[in-house]
């Protein structure tokens, strides 16, 4: 059985978060927006978390944390 990895690299997940995903500058107005829980590692996180409301870029898709 594989081991679990965070969602953007190899290194062990800290904790599953819960994210919006969304493609497009603001997620108001995206067409295709998901509510995702994913698993994250340490340095992930606290990107995300530093990335705030704005949400942070990953091949092409924007990321926030929460559902709101």
């Amino acid at each position: 059985m594989p081991a679990p990895r965070c969602l953007w690299c190899t290194d062990p997940p800290l904790d599953e978060v819960a994210v919006l995903r969304w493609r497009g500058p603001n997620p108001d107005t995206a067409d295709v927006k998901e509510r995702l829980t994913v698993a994250i590692c340490r340095k992930h996180l606290e990107r995300l978390r530093k990335a705030g409301t704005h949400g942070r870029e990953n091949k092409g898709w924007m990321y926030k944390e929460g559902w709101w």
